[in-house]
């Protein structure tokens, strides 16, 4: 099992309803945590696209490098990892 510091940004925030979570799963995988995460927060329309890749326009870091230059939802975490999911539009103009 994982521990992992979740920070929700942007449009992400206003609808996980929080900045800031610690997050358990039994996967170490990123690709099964962002799952289980946007699942949890409702945010799967944003961050993932039908074929559960990360949309474009969204961004996933993992302590701070973009998910993609990591190993992309292969990418292993550790316990104390930092995830920030980044929407980076506003649904409010």
């Amino acid at each position: 099992m994982v521990r992992l510091i979740v920070k929700f940004m942007s449009i992400a925030r206003q609808r996980a309803g929080t900045a800031n979570v610690e997050f358990f799963s039994t996967s170490d995988r990123l690709g099964d945590v962002l799952k289980e995460l946007v699942d949890r927060y409702k945010i799967a329309d944003i961050m993932l696209s039908e074929e559960g890749d990360v949309r474009p326009w969204a961004r996933v870091l993992v302590n701070g490098r973009s998910q993609q230059f990591i190993g992309g939802l292969n990418a292993e975490l550790h316990d104390g990892d930092r995830i920030a999911l980044i929407y980076p539009y506003t649904e409010n103009f």
